[in-house]
């Protein structure tokens, strides 16, 4: 897990190795470790290494093969042991321990094809001295990160957004489009564009060549189909085969040189790794304790200890609980704003980096995550009300009110009903719902252009590509690296993922439980299997906002309001404590964040 960031210029220019040092300073958290550089003109390398796997010099990057390739790799191959073995027999040798010289050899031998064969996450850019081009490509669900910007000069890459401003030539200026669909309907992540106009991320699941003309030629190599099906049985063979596929994941997973441990939040899915994870060290000769960290709160409406404290007795791991309080949020909300590289949703993001950070103080450097869960196996309450329109529509009328009656219990344990309610009107609505821009500047919303939600019925798909996932892997990765420590998805296991997707939506969802399967094949203690209320990464962010709405109003009270030429300030102004009585701090902190990321970068609007 590492950082990498680089050039490819068409001519030559003058400050590129102090370009380049500012570019690896600007993610030296990503990888603390070691620093190393590549300079062959017309390509510039620099690599920051978090040691994960081999801690000896021979893991040292941009790593040279053959005389031929050079290359810089953020991530994980989790199989390369296997992928290692394979290329031995077909006469290739290895000097490290490494999977970055497996991907070498690999894409010497396969091509581009070589994707194909990689089970884990990665984002890497690959020099060919003999081609003269730059192979770069990321992984299939788009766990790490690839941005980059191209001009007439130079084609610039980075695993963060900060790492390319450091080149002045940029401007910063806010994307519009991407600003206007952030504050109406909370979505980032759901294009390949970015809130920095002109700066772009390689999809997931794609690669590009880019030549010594700056030409890019970018293609898709992975995708998946859902199965659409309502009615099914849950055959004995799935949950077995479920069972095996996820505790291979994990197993995989584990595979590291340093500490590993395990986020918890008292949920099904990181409750699933834990007690796997459990299940596996008991089972290994070596013997490993295992440490969970958890966000906690005195809020009883997100008060998930008794859950947490369910699975940590059940699996006697070593529990760390972290609590923050709404001052705690204000002193570092600019350093998380910062770590982001562009606005976020809500103060959930805050809670999850607090659980990164009280990871790094105890000096673990890996944590094994549940993100994708909720994707792939229907977890979200919006996805029953799909579901039940879908078996309306099918005229399967008794399916869809048992389904209709089995999920009531959710809605009703949920602290966001709200939100619920619009998401369902906009659900079963057959208009398209007209979107509420009443404190948004008026002339600036007559020049957006809003997201086309047309392809909102397949809402699996658009979960684990479009609307959910992408969104969830950025905080995910930008957190977790701020404190230097490597995330890992065992959900997102393609292997995992193409089975999930296989199964008919009648295994995920059955009688109002969600995630139907999971709760059949895994283990965990029986509170967790029984719940039906779902709440993740959570923080009382209205109680917060309103304990200090007098800093939070502060920021739009300057005398230069960055987002003034988005937002009516006025009007927002004049309508803060309504808007927090009336428990639409979600739509509120995204103005606050928005603020604070222009200020933060010194964004400029162009509307």
């Amino acid at each position: 897990m590492c950082g990498i960031c680089g050039y490819l210029a068409k001519d030559d220019f003058g400050e590129k190795e102090k370009l380049l040092n500012e570019m690896g300073e600007s993610i030296v958290h990503r990888g603390p470790d070691d620093v190393g550089f590549f300079y062959e003109k017309p390509v510039g390398f620099c690599h920051r290494r978090l040691s994960i796997l081999d801690l000896s010099n021979k893991g040292h990057q941009p790593m040279n093969y053959m005389d031929r390739y050079v290359l810089v790799f953020n991530g994980e191959i989790y199989n390369y042991l296997e992928l290692r073995k394979e290329l031995i027999k077909e006469g290739y040798s290895f000097e490290t321990n490494t999977d970055t010289e497996v991907i070498l050899a690999a894409y010497d031998f396969w091509g581009t094809e070589c994707l194909k064969k990689f089970n884990g996450m990665w984002a890497f850019s690959l020099w060919d001295k003999k081609n003269k081009q730059l192979f770069c490509a990321r992984d299939r669900f788009g766990v790490k990160p690839f941005y980059y910007h191209v001009n007439k000069q130079r084609f610039l890459f980075g695993s963060e957004i900060k790492a390319l401003l450091c080149d002045k030539t940029i401007e910063r200026i806010a994307n519009e489009n991407i600003v206007y669909d952030y504050l109406t309907q909370g979505l980032i992540e759901h294009t390949n564009e970015t809130f920095f106009k002109g700066i772009y991320k390689l999809p997931a699941g794609y690669f590009m060549i880019v030549d010594a003309e700056l030409d890019i030629r970018m293609e898709r190599f992975y995708s998946i189909a859902f199965n659409t099906k309502t009615k099914a049985d849950l055959h004995p063979k799935d949950t077995e085969y479920f069972r095996r596929v996820f505790e291979d994941s994990v197993k995989l997973r584990l595979r590291a040189d340093v500490p590993v441990g395990s986020c918890l939040s008292g949920g099904l899915d990181s409750s699933s790794i834990v007690c796997c994870i459990d299940k596996i060290l008991r089972n290994s000769k070596k013997k490993r304790e295992q440490h969970t960290f958890s966000f906690c709160s005195e809020d009883k409406r997100i008060d998930e200890r008794k859950y947490m404290n369910a699975v940590s007795k059940e699996t006697n791991t070593i529990s760390h609980q972290i609590f923050s309080t709404e001052n705690d949020l204000k002193e570092e909300l600019e350093d998380l704003v910062y770590y982001q590289d562009e606005p976020f949703s809500s103060t959930g993001m805050y809670a999850s980096y607090c659980v990164y950070k009280d990871a790094k103080k105890n000096k673990i450097k890996v944590l094994l995550d549940g993100q994708g869960a909720d994707e792939i196996l229907c977890g979200y309450r919006k996805s029953r009300i799909y579901y039940i329109k879908k078996l309306i529509k099918e005229k399967h009328v008794i399916a869809a009110i048992i389904e209709l009656f089995g999920s009531l219990s959710q809605v009703k344990n949920t602290m966001f009903l709200q939100n619920d309610i619009l998401k369902v009107k906009k659900i079963l609505s057959k208009k398209k719902i007209e979107i509420k821009n009443e404190f948004l500047d008026q002339r600036f919303v007559k020049k957006a252009k809003g997201f086309d939600d047309s392809r909102r019925d397949d809402f699996q798909y658009n979960d684990l590509f479009v609307v959910s996932l992408p969104a969830l892997l950025r905080y995910a990765d930008r957190n977790s690296m701020a404190c230097s420590i490597e995330s890992r998805l065992p959900f997102l296991d393609y292997r995992f993922v193409e089975f999930c997707a296989s199964l008919p939506i009648g295994n995920k969802i059955y009688h109002g439980w969600s995630k139907y399967i999971m709760r059949k094949a895994l283990n965990m203690p029986e509170i967790i299997r029984k719940r039906k209320d779902k709440i993740g990464f959570a923080t009382p962010e209205d109680v917060w906002l309103k304990k200090e709405e007098e800093y939070f109003k502060s920021i739009f009270q300057e005398e230069e309001v960055f987002s003034a030429a988005f937002v009516d300030i006025r009007k927002l102004l004049d309508n803060w404590s309504e808007i927090l009585v009336n428990k639409n701090g979600a739509g509120l902190f995204r103005f606050i964040c928005l603020e604070l990321w222009m200020r933060k970068f010194n964004v400029k609007a162009n509307v």
